[in-house]
């Protein structure tokens, strides 16, 4: 058991806790907000738009859409607003999804509310570019559960998932299920390893760290390999030098080799 907690806590490998990095995105999303100001445009469900700058050909600016991690039960869109000034000088609009958290909401709720979230960027970027949809940990689950389990709700140009758990049968044995609340058949009707794609996208990028435990590194393996076997063009990498929560800000760095898999248009 304490194996399976160990393998299943991202921070055992970088100090044993997760709140100084929490921390960290919090104050750089709080200095971004003050930074970016009335860009900052806030949608009905709470996700925050950063629409590209504007210009002659911002109608057509390409769009990253993130979904944060934090294992269902922390962080927000406004705690993820540190990747936008990143993006906002590359020319690119920005969408950090908001979801309700555990255990105040079941994870069934979050995958409903991230596809409303997606939808609602159709009318408030009517002219976008290339739409990536990029998930970090949890949030790279729940962008599985919403554009690959069942088809998306707009057009992608590509999915990124970082960091995730894609067969969630293993945390039902961890503390993480304390406020999930899975049992077995929930937690395989909720785990996109467990299920054919259904959605359509031209590509699949999966990426982790090589400081991550095994298990998660295991999970991102074993995931991109369905996904080929199901016939998707997945390219999966392990990015160097990066732990489970330094390597989001890679997504925003195109000298990086998550970066520029990600931001390829």
């Amino acid at each position: 058991m304490a194996d399976l907690e160990d393998e299943y806590s991202p921070s055992s490998r970088v100090g044993g806790s997760a709140d100084p990095f929490i921390d960290d995105y919090q104050h750089r999303s709080t200095t971004a907000h003050q930074g970016l100001g009335p860009r900052v445009m806030r949608l009905q469900g709470g996700s925050l738009l950063v629409p590209a700058p504007s210009s002659s050909s911002a109608g057509a600016a390409p769009v990253l859409v993130f979904v944060h991690g934090g294992y269902w039960q922390a962080l927000s869109a406004a705690d993820s607003l540190y990747l936008a000034p990143a993006l906002h000088r590359l020319g690119w609009s920005y969408l950090a999804l908001e979801y309700a958290l555990a255990p105040h909401a079941t994870l069934h709720t979050m995958v409903e509310q991230c596809t409303t979230a997606l939808s609602e960027l159709a009318e408030a970027l009517p002219d976008r570019g290339p739409v990536v949809f990029a998930g970090h940990s949890a949030g790279g689950h729940l962008v599985a559960m919403t554009a690959l389990v069942r088809p998306s709700p707009i057009a992608l140009h590509r999915v990124v998932l970082v960091s995730g758990v894609y067969d969630l049968r293993p945390l039902v044995h961890t503390s993480v299920n304390d406020v999930l609340g899975l049992d077995e058949a929930g937690a395989a009707a909720l785990s996109p390893a467990l299920h054919s794609p259904a959605g359509t996208v031209a590509e699949v990028v999966v990426a982790w760290g090589d400081n991550e435990t095994d298990a998660f590194k295991e999970q991102s393996r074993a995931y991109a390999d369905r996904l080929r076997a199901d016939g998707l063009l997945v390219v999966h990498t392990e990015c160097a030098g990066r732990h489970h929560f330094d390597i989001v800000d890679d997504l925003t760095n195109p000298a990086s080799t998550l970066g520029a898999l990600t931001l390829e248009t």
